[in-house]
């Protein structure tokens, strides 16, 4: 592999020379310039990005951290912020912290060893030590949820109110009156605050309701179905993610209870898979690559004027496909 050496030889100037150009740390003639951009393409030559950083005290390479890789919410975010960061000369290195606290600790280490600029962490579970430690480390973040912008820190949060307000007006106008909710954790910030938005619009509309909390996955769906069901005749059922509602669906199946004449079901999120059940499943839709987006500008913001911290939102509305239906 050519070397800076090599570079520099070929174009005739220092090697420090070939340092300034290729690092844009120092303007040089633009002729010279011209030369050295020349000589590194005909030699093939590839810059070494950890010596890079070295010199410059920060990587071009920027975090993205998620509570589940697996979580089909997750890749359309992680696409998208992706795309942003490529079109800023910047890579990605995506962590995952399988709900783990320690493990998020874990995570914000490494990514400092690396001298990230900017990390988003698009997870709700980053306590305030650690988000402290962040900060006190001067590396920019973007968090997903509801907190105070500030120096190095801003926010990405998902307006859930309108969406599953739209779910219980569609729920009411089809006659449904005993409405079950499957929940998310009980510590989880957005898990809470879709439960609380949910039984404000439930009483609104003078709803029977009974609410079980689940963990987000498909199987937590289904056992949750299960325990709403007993004991209370509910007509329709929302869950606050989507895979929750595939597993509301699949117990609904087992138990001969046919989808929706005898059981409307709504989801939250508007995974790609939701439009692809049997039947296509009725559901909140969260602008994902939307989320992506703005998660990498606010942070490319953050990273160059650590001052500029702020809040942006995203809106959440209702898309009606197949399991919702008149109650019977």
């Amino acid at each position: 592999m050519a070397t800076i050496k090599d570079v520099a030889e070929k174009a005739g100037v220092s090697a420090a020379t070939v340092s300034y150009v290729l690092n844009d740390s120092r303007k040089v003639r633009p002729a010279t310039e011209q030369r050295v951009l020349w000589a590194a393409k005909e030699l093939g030559y590839l810059p070494n990005t950890a010596a890079r950083s070295l010199v410059v005290g920060r990587s071009s390479i920027v975090g993205l951290v998620v509570p589940d890789i697996g979580n089909p919410f997750f890749p359309e975010i992680t696409k998208a912020f992706q795309e942003e960061a490529n079109l800023s000369g910047m890579e990605t290195i995506v962590m995952d912290t399988n709900h783990d606290p320690q493990r998020t600790r874990h995570v914000v280490e490494r990514l400092l060893g690396l001298q990230v600029p900017g990390t988003a962490f698009l997870t709700t579970q980053v306590d305030e030590p650690v988000k402290e430690f962040v900060t006190k480390k001067g590396m920019s973040a973007m968090y997903l949820g509801f907190g105070a912008a500030g120096d190095h820190v801003s926010n990405v949060v998902i307006e859930q109110r309108q969406g599953i307000l739209e779910a219980l007006n569609h729920l009411a106008q089809l006659g449904h009156r005993r409405v079950g909710f499957i929940g998310g954790p009980a510590d989880g910030v957005f898990a809470l605050r879709r439960k609380a938005v949910f039984l404000e619009g439930a009483l609104a509309h003078g709803m029977d309701t009974r609410v079980v909390d689940s963990d987000f996955t498909v199987q937590g769906g289904y056992f949750s179905c299960s325990k709403l069901l007993a004991g209370f005749d509910a007509t329709a059922i929302m869950a606050a993610n989507d895979l929750m509602a595939i597993g509301a669906m699949h117990y609904a199946y087992d138990r001969q209870m046919a989808v929706p004449t005898a059981l409307s079901v709504i989801g939250f999120d508007d995974i790609t898979f939701a439009q692809f059940t049997q039947p296509a499943l009725t559901t909140v839709a969260v602008p994902r690559a939307e989320i992506g987006r703005l998660a990498f500008q606010g942070l490319w913001s953050l990273i160059h004027d650590s001052s500029r911290g702020a809040n942006c939102e995203v809106k959440t509305n209702l898309v009606v496909r197949q399991t919702t239906a008149p109650a019977r």
